[in-house]
């Protein structure tokens, strides 16, 4: 553990609640998206940086890429079940789902600010749903009296599950499904790519 030495449960019991506090918990209190309001604004993403960026240091100071696991299958896999959930949510939602006002960007100026959004997006997002907070909860729950490792797994898996899924909730309930389904495969390439998480 790079960040307790001493074996001292509290330094990751405080990153686990900052992280859970700044990062994981103001999507639930996202307003539900209205139909004449724009879901993204192209102008300079700082608040995606700053947050890409620090989920980038806590990866880097974290994390080995397990070369023993191979990429290419889980990656097929996950890719193409995310694709064809979005598709069939996509059939199955369009006269459901209003279409929200989103304009597409108008100058270059715009499309770079757009692609970046997205890029930091997607960067912490996954660091964070996907490579940290299944893995640290169950660390925690460890330290817990609990000793049923099946069922420490299993309520660190669904927890995170769950999180993900209803973070998405302000964008209606077709995207909590779409972020189920996405979380589901993106785990799975997770932990047929990757090491265990160590903080």
């Amino acid at each position: 553990m790079i960040f307790m030495k001493n074996k001292s449960i509290i330094p990751e019991i405080l990153i686990f609640f900052l992280i859970f506090i700044c990062i994981i918990v103001p999507p639930f209190f996202s307003a539900p998206l209205e139909i004449d309001r724009p879901l993204f604004t192209w102008t300079f993403p700082y608040r995606q940086l700053g947050l890409a960026l620090f989920c980038l240091v806590l990866f880097i100071m974290s994390r080995k890429l397990n070369t023993k696991k191979g990429f290419f299958f889980p990656g097929l896999f996950s890719l193409t079940f995310m694709f064809m959930v979005a598709l069939l949510i996509k059939y199955f939602t369009k006269n459901a789902v209003p279409a929200y006002k989103n304009p597409l960007p108008d100058t270059n100026q715009e499309w770079f600010f757009c692609i970046l959004t997205f890029i930091f997006s997607a960067t912490y997002e996954e660091i964070i749903y996907r490579f940290y907070f299944s893995d640290a909860l169950k660390r925690l729950i460890e330290y817990s009296p609990l000793r049923n490792q099946k069922l420490i797994y299993w309520i660190s898996e669904i927890a995170g599950y769950l999180v993900f899924a209803f973070a998405h909730l302000y964008l209606g309930f077709a995207a909590v499904i779409n972020a189920a389904c996405a979380h589901w495969a993106l785990r799975f390439l997770y932990k047929k790519t990757y090491q265990p998480c160590r903080i």
